[in-house]
């Protein structure tokens, strides 16, 4: 009888470019890391959350909406439409969450319409996936929108929907937007910032990362991608992590135990 696909035990992951995630995921627990790259669309569906679920159907439809033309181009029902679009509400807790976040998400997005109606800013690219070397070592970031602005660099930025905003110095402690500034400027060949739209607070947050914290920022991301490809073994670290893991349903240490054979005597 063939092996059951949840309980397939993977030797390796593929040779991928790494992510932030990736990273955080091998610090976290190997054996997390190890799984994340097998595991099923429906598995990490359950595990995504409520604010996650706001979190994608706000940015889909913002980006979508500089797709067609930006807050400029089309009015605030067309984007509201587009939010309704993407807005996936089957994966919040319950229908009151639902709710609670649908209505936030409209709100916000009603509010980030009225504010930038008059945006002069140009858009270089919308939901970019970016490769580039860092030492010996490939990396990937994603970018919600690439900007320019009269008088500033280049603008990386990602929008969130969370209600807690770090300022400058702590987006700067944040290794996704750190990853996201180094593989930008590598792929578009120029100094940029990194930044974040911070949705429920209406304001843009520029990530303090100066010439030393980018060079120490990379230094870390080197050490942490060799480390992940000279591993041949992924131990798996069991702990609080693991109630809201999306990797569990596959996970080894999370696996039933085998029924025990009744022996006659």
């Amino acid at each position: 009888m063939p092996e059951s696909p949840d309980y397939v035990i993977y030797q390796e992951p593929p040779r991928r470019p790494l992510t932030a995630r990736n990273l955080g995921d091998f610090a976290l627990c190997p054996q997390k890391f190890l799984l994340s790259f097998f595991v099923s669309r429906q598995a990490a569906e359950r595990f995504l959350g409520g604010s996650a679920v706001l979190h994608q159907g706000v940015r889909t439809a913002l980006i979508e909406c500089y797709r067609q033309g930006g807050p400029l181009g089309i009015p605030v029902e067309r984007l509201l439409e587009l939010f309704e679009q993407y807005w996936e509400g089957r994966l919040c807790a319950d229908s009151l969450e639902e709710e609670q976040l649908h209505r936030q998400g409209r709100e916000m997005l009603r509010r980030y319409h009225a504010a930038h109606e008059a945006e002069t800013a140009r858009a270089v690219a919308l939901d970019l996936r970016m490769e580039a070397d860092l030492g010996k070592h490939r990396f990937v970031a994603m970018v919600d929108r690439a900007l320019r602005e009269d008088g500033e660099p280049l603008t990386l930025l990602r929008y969130k929907t969370t209600r807690q905003v770090p300022g400058p110095g702590g987006l700067a402690k944040d290794p996704s937007l750190a990853l996201l500034l180094l593989v930008g400027e590598t792929h578009f060949g120029e100094t940029a910032q990194a930044a974040i739209y911070a949705l429920r607070r209406e304001r843009r947050v520029v990530a303090a990362i100066g010439e030393a914290e980018r060079q120490a920022w990379q230094e870390q991301f080197i050490q942490q991608a060799a480390a992940v490809r000279r591993a041949h073994d992924y131990p798996t670290v069991v702990g609080r992590h693991c109630s809201v893991c999306r990797c569990r349903s596959i996970c080894p240490a999370w696996r039933p135990s085998p029924p025990r054979e009744e022996t006659g005597e």
